[in-house]
């Protein structure tokens, strides 16, 4: 947090521990720019209805798993994810997401990437998120 501590500091997820020297732990924790990635990654995936104190958070993308890796389903997938980001994570200036159909014909794996900054005046951020249609994994 040493950077920019108005992003703030939460658990690390997956759910981590980290053992101190005296033999006690710790849960592991997230902050600045990683805080932001992983909250990127816990929007995208989780599906609406998830969260039961928060029904209405996360996104469609996981109901994208039964559509194809056509150009219209990629652009619907990655304007989807778009809106979702900027609804639930301010702290992050969504500057591109790209859906982009990955691999062969074999794999059924569309590529979503998300390119983010925190500070208007630094370079932004990517992360590529694998899809797995359905019927291959």
């Amino acid at each position: 947090m040493r950077d920019h501590p108005h992003l703030g500091t939460g658990w690390e997820f997956p759910v981590r521990w980290h053992q101190d020297a005296d033999g006690g732990g710790r849960v592991a924790t997230a902050d600045g720019e990683q805080a932001v990635a992983q909250s990127i990654r816990l929007i995208v995936r989780t599906a609406f209805g998830e969260r039961v104190m928060r029904p209405e958070f996360g996104s469609t993308a996981e109901d994208q798993v039964f559509g194809t890796r056509e150009a219209a389903s990629c652009h619907r997938l990655a304007h989807e994810l778009r809106t979702a980001l900027l609804r639930f994570e301010p702290r992050a200036i969504v500057d591109r997401v790209e859906a982009v159909a990955a691999g062969d014909d074999q794999d059924n794996r569309v590529d979503v990437t998300v390119e983010f900054r925190i500070d208007p005046h630094r370079r932004p951020t990517s992360l590529v998120l694998p899809f797995y249609l359905e019927g291959n994994a």
